[in-house]
């Protein structure tokens, strides 16, 4: 053992603390007084049962994390890793397949053991307060197309950093540089062609002749679009929860629904969602926060590079010496506290960008949709009127519905 085995294990725990603490100031902050702008948003059978779903959240999240840490902690303090990549070495003479099975191992254990988590999380909370609609056999199918795409899509990219890595790891600067445009480029493929990773787990269908597409498209050419084509997603085969989204690059976009939300909400209602959308279309949100992920992309490959070039982060943890796929696993570890200082800086510019898109979509609708169409999606995703502002700074994307609420009221 030497110092970086007790400053890894001192990094997780201080992590799981941390985490714990924040989470045990958020769940007790659900008896605050409610914003008087979202007062009457839950009656009060509702807000007794979104009390019970946070409860059943709550302690789910927390044994979730303690055993994940916990399973952590024991692979690491245990040597398994060490026994993994003796298991790997008597597999292949291949340094790339080692990797490879090294890797595939790890991931099998804890994809393995998350399955009663997600299942429980899905069957026994989800579905108990009524917003479950994935049958087993879809859980099981989903499951399936998530191990393929991990095998065939996250195999391909580590063993493309890998290739560089053997070629380069004489020079572990010039590793970060290949890393970091190899990781870029893997990045903006999965934007161009999110459309396609959608239909993999949903069927989308266009949307029937009506007043409700007639509406968006005459909203969208109003701003300056052209919608190719409006689709409606089976999102309610896995949940009542709604959604809508865009994609496409340029003033072209595909506009896609939930079916939950044409079903529970107006015509209006869906225009102004629609409509903030827009608003982030037009203030090349998306784009800003891709040059954001360019400088997070950097800290990331350069944590890489630093384990690559640290043999003693390896043979604390009982392997020979340096290993690639050890060190995409406890790049993630050190991670942990990085993205939550990142997080603190990247949720703010979002939450910025969500009232600017809010302001975007009262003004071409008007504020009475926009605030109506928020109502209507906190209620039916049943959202946390009264999160702890630590807990808000640290890891929401998008301010809070009553702070939504005033600033479109402001706008």
């Amino acid at each position: 053992m030497n110092r970086y085995f007790y400053l890894v294990i001192g990094l997780i725990l201080a992590m799981f603390i941390f985490e714990l603490i924040v989470s045990i100031l958020n769940y007790r902050y659900k008896n605050q007084p409610i914003p008087e702008n979202v007062q009457g948003l839950y009656d009060e059978e509702k807000y007794k049962k979104w009390l019970s779903y946070s409860m059943a959240n709550f302690k789910f999240g927390l044994v979730s994390n303690t055993i994940s840490t916990l399973l952590m902690v024991l692979l690491l303090v245990f040597g398994v890793f060490g026994e993994i990549e003796t298991l790997v070495i008597g597999m292949s003479s291949s340094s790339l397949l080692q990797t490879l099975f090294f890797l595939f191992t790890y991931f099998l254990i804890t994809f393995i053991l998350g399955i009663p988590f997600s299942y429980y999380r899905i069957f026994k909370i989800e579905e108990v307060f009524g917003f479950n609609k994935v049958t087993k056999k879809l859980f099981v199918v989903d499951k399936i197309k998530s191990l393929i795409l991990t095998i065939v899509f996250g195999g391909g990219i580590i063993s493309l950093l890998f290739v560089i890595f053997d070629a380069l790891k004489e020079n572990i600067r010039n590793f970060v540089i290949g890393a970091y445009v190899v990781i870029f480029v893997v990045m903006l493929v999965l934007f161009l062609f999110n459309g396609l990773f959608v239909r993999l787990f949903n069927k989308l269908t266009l949307l029937e002749e009506g007043s409700l597409k007639t509406k968006i498209d005459e909203l969208a050419s109003k701003l300056g679009f052209e919608v190719k084509r409006i689709y409606v997603m089976d999102g309610s085969k896995r949940s009542t929860k709604l959604n809508a989204f865009f994609s496409g690059l340029g003033k072209t976009k595909e506009v896609v629904l939930f079916d939950t939300l044409i079903e529970k909400s107006s015509e209006d209602q869906i225009l102004a969602v629609l409509a903030h959308e827009l608003g982030h279309a037009t203030h090349k949100d998306t784009l800003k926060l891709l040059f954001q992920q360019l400088f997070v992309i950097g800290i990331y490959v350069s944590i890489l590079g630093f384990i690559l070039s640290t043999v003693e982060l390896h043979t604390a943890f009982s392997l020979s010496g340096i290993n690639f796929g050890f060190a995409i696993i406890l790049m993630a570890i050190l991670l942990s506290p990085v993205d939550t200082l990142i997080g603190l800086v990247s949720n703010y510019i979002s939450r910025q960008f969500e009232y600017k898109a809010d302001a975007f979509a009262a003004k071409h609708t008007s504020k009475e949709s926009m605030i109506s169409a928020l109502k209507v999606l906190v209620v039916e995703n049943f959202a946390n009127l009264t999160p702890h502002p630590l807990y808000v700074k640290l890891y929401y994307s998008h301010p809070t519905i009553s702070e939504r609420i005033a600033s479109v009221l402001a706008s």
